[in-house]
């Protein structure tokens, strides 16, 4: 019987160090993007606070990080291309250092043997970088490319734990549906309560038996 498997990111699928404060990232950007230390700072506060609130309420749509970006340095008189700023955002969140995200291979692993299996993978991510970047960075970790989509929350849109945003990645004709995550609150309380599989996996740690058990694999 096929299944739709859909994987949390970070913490799951990929490792992680915290990420930057706002000192760090008020010194990212003011370089990426030639700003004056107090120009990116007001962006940063903006882009942080925005963020902050809407992440601490379960139920708010998480506005598209690019979108909050741009309007932060418009009213700043600092218009720049989106190109400009994708890399400043790159930098920022640490995607330039190729230690700052890493492959959880049990995980990897485990999702190819549930694709060779016939199952349609997919993406669920609480996260700041848009589709576009995350993908990237996907690759750049070499994770494998078996995912048939991926719902990223740096483009706007509802987040987990929402329903919504489950019911958005969960869409299509299935028999059944499976969360995989590190979070209880976030990925399998919600998935189980729309009638989903959940496994829970441990960062770093070998993919528990019942995910195999699960689908047979």
């Amino acid at each position: 019987m096929s299944a739709l498997v859909v994987f949390d990111c970070f913490d799951t699928l990929v490792t992680s160090r915290p990420l930057p404060g706002p000192e760090r990232f008020t010194a990212v950007l003011a370089d990426a993007l030639e700003l004056d230390t107090g120009s990116a700072g007001a962006v940063v506060h903006t882009v942080y606070g925005t963020l902050y609130e809407v992440m601490t309420d379960p139920g708010a749509s998480q506005p598209a990080t690019l979108d909050l970006m741009e309007g932060a340095l418009r009213a700043q008189g600092a218009v720049r291309e989106r190109a400009a700023v994708e890399g400043a955002l790159w930098r920022a969140l640490g995607c330039a250092d190729p230690d700052g995200y890493v492959l959880c291979a049990p995980v990897a692993e485990a999702a190819r043997r549930a694709h060779e299996a016939g199952h349609t993978l997919r993406l669920l991510s609480n996260c700041y970088l848009p589709g576009t970047l995350m993908w990237d960075l996907l690759r750049q970790a070499e994770a494998p490319d078996i995912f048939d989509r991926g719902l990223f929350t740096a483009d706007g849109g509802p987040k987990k734990p929402d329903a919504r945003a489950f019911r958005r990645i969960g869409e299509g004709d299935f028999e059944r549906r499976v969360m995989v995550g590190d979070s209880a609150e976030l990925d399998l309380v919600p998935a189980a309560a729309l009638g989903w599989d959940t496994v829970r996996v441990t960062p770093g740690a070998p993919v528990p038996d019942a995910f195999f058990t699960l689908l047979g694999l």
